[in-house]
C-alpha cells in the first residue's frame, strides 16, 4: 500500500472521527473490518499516523478552526505540512487524484497549506489538552509537575505485561520473550515491561493465555483488592475482564469471582480471555436490582473500576481528550457516586471495597472518596501497602511512576456484626 493510500484512508478514518462518537480503535476496527485488504503493516502505519496526530490535536483544530467541511482532509494536510514537515511538493504528489489517492489539491487548500502559523501557542495547545480542563488539570498537579505530567500524557506508552502465574512464571515469559528486551516492573508482582517493539495481541504468549497486555498500574488496582483463595470477589465494572484475570491469579482459581457488568455485551470478551488463560471461578453476571438484593453484604471485596474520564489513559488513547466535554464529566461524577451507592451493599462487615479510575483528575478521584466518607460513615479508609508502593492512595502518573494515570482508594466496611 503506498503512502498515498494510506493518507486517503486516514482522512476517510477522520471524516468518520468527526462526524460519530465512536472511540477511533472502534472507528478502526470497524474499517477494517470492512476493507479487509489492508494488511498488517498498512494498519499499524495507519494507526500510528493517525495517533500522531491526536498527540497534536489541539494545535490542528486552532489551525483549522475556521474549516466549515471536510474536516478530516484539512486536518491531515495541515499535519502532513506543518509537524510531518513535508514540502508542497511532497504533498501534491499523495494528493495525486489517482486510484486510491486522495484527490488534487484546490486552490484554496494550497492557500491554507502556505499560511503562517503564530510563533507561539497558548499553553494547552503546547501541552495538548482542552482548554477548559486546565483548571481540572492545574488542580490534580501542581507547578513545576504540571507541565512534565502534561507532556508524559502526550508521549506513547509502553507495552506492559502481566504474566498469567496459573500456567507460566516471570522467569518463562522473560526468556520466551528476549527479543523485545523485557524487564521486571517497577511496582507490580508478576508484570514485565517490553523495552524494544510491540506484542501481538495475535502472538502464540497471547492467544495460549500466558500473558495479558495491561498496564503496570492496572495491575497495581488488581493487588490492591488483596485477593486471597477462598475468597467471594465482585468485579463490579469488569467490562472486557483485564482486574477479573488479575483477581483470579492471585486466589489460585479458588474462591468465588463475580464479574459484573451492567452491559452483558461487555462480558463475552471476557468470557474468551477467562477461557484461554485457563480461570474458572469466574461468573459472569449482568447488573440487575434482583441480583444485588440477593447477594448484598456477601462479597469479602468489592472492585469498583468506575467509569471515567480516562484522562490517565491519554498515551494509549490520545483521541480521548479530543471530544470530552464539561457535560460528560458532570455526567461521569454522578454515575461514579451513584456506582458506589450501589456497589457499596455486597461488601460484607468487615469487607474491603476498592474504588479506582484511570483518570488523573482530583475531582472523579479523592474528591469522589472523600463524599463517600461523608456518606456512608460505617467505611473507613485505609493505607495502600503494596511490595513496592505504599500511601494514602494508589496514586499513578506517566511523570511520576512511569506507567499510565490511575487512582485507587481502599475502604473496610466496619459495620457490627451481632454475634449470635
Amino acid at each position: 500500500m503506498q503512502l498515498e493510500a494510506r493518507v486517503k484512508t486516514i482522512i476517510d478514518l477522520f471524516d468518520i472521527f468527526f462526524e460519530t462518537s465512536s472511540p477511533f480503535d472502534i472507528i478502526m476496527a470497524r474499517y477494517f473490518k470492512n476493507h479487509k485488504w489492508i494488511g498488517s503493516a498498512d494498519r499499524r502505519a495507519i494507526a500510528e499516523i493517525s495517533y500522531s496526530m491526536f498527540r497534536h490535536f489541539e494545535k490542528l483544530k486552532l489551525i483549522n478552526q475556521n474549516i466549515t467541511e471536510k474536516f478530516g482532509r484539512f486536518f491531515v494536510l495541515s499535519f502532513l505540512k506543518h509537524e510531518k514537515k513535508y514540502s508542497n511538493k511532497q504533498i501534491d504528489e499523495i494528493f495525486s487524484g489517482r486510484k486510491y489517492a486522495p484527490g488534487k489539491l484546490t486552490d484554496f487548500e494550497i492557500k491554507f497549506i502556505n499560511r503562517s502559523l503564530p510563533s507561539s501557542y497558548p499553553l494547552h495547545v503546547s501541552l495538548n489538552y482542552p482548554q477548559w480542563l486546565e483548571p481540572y488539570l492545574m488542580k490534580s498537579f501542581s507547578s513545576p509537575d504540571f507541565e512534565n505530567e502534561m507532556k508524559a500524557l502526550n508521549e506513547t506508552a509502553s507495552v506492559d505485561i502481566r504474566v498469567n502465574t496459573l500456567k507460566t512464571t516471570s522467569d518463562e515469559v522473560v526468556n520466551n520473550l528476549k527479543e523485545f528486551n523485557v524487564e521486571p516492573m517497577r511496582y507490580a508482582s508478576n508484570g514485565v515491561r517490553l523495552r524494544n517493539g510491540r506484542i501481538s495481541r495475535s502472538h502464540e504468549m497471547v492467544i495460549n493465555g500466558l500473558i495479558e497486555i495491561q498496564d503496570e498500574g492496572s495491575q497495581l488496582i488488581a493487588e490492591m483488592c488483596q485477593a486471597q483463595p477462598g475468597d467471594i470477589v465482585v468485579d463490579y465494572c469488569a467490562g472486557a475482564g483485564g482486574k477479573t484475570l488479575a483477581l483470579a491469579c492471585a486466589m489460585q482459581n479458588k474462591g468465588r469471582i463475580f464479574a459484573l457488568d451492567k452491559y452483558p455485551e461487555r462480558l463475552e470478551n471476557a468470557k474468551k480471555r477467562l477461557r484461554r488463560a485457563g480461570v474458572d471461578n469466574v461468573y459472569c453476571q449482568e447488573i440487575t436490582g434482583k441480583w444485588m438484593k440477593r447477594h448484598e453484604q456477601f462479597a469479602d471485596i468489592v472492585l469498583v473500576d468506575a467509569p471515567c474520564s480516562g484522562t490517565g489513559t491519554w498515551r494509549r488513547n490520545p483521541d480521548m481528550r479530543a471530544k470530552f466535554t464539561q457535560k460528560d464529566l458532570n455526567e461521569l461524577l454522578a454515575v461514579q457516586a451513584d456506582i458506589l451507592r450501589s456497589a457499596q451493599k455486597l461488601v460484607k462487615p468487615g469487607g474491603r471495597l476498592v474504588y479506582s479510575t484511570c483518570s488523573v483528575l482530583f475531582d472523579e478521584d479523592e474528591d469522589q472518596v472523600f463524599r463517600f466518607l461523608k456518606e456512608f460513615p460505617n467505611f473507613s479508609l485505609e493505607d495502600v501497602h503494596l511490595s513496592k508502593y505504599h500511601g494514602k492512595f494508589l496514586k499513578l502518573s506517566p511523570y511520576g511512576n512511569d506507567t499510565d494515570g490511575f487512582f485507587a482508594a481502599s475502604f473496610i466496611n466496619n459495620k457490627f456484626v451481632a454475634k449470635n
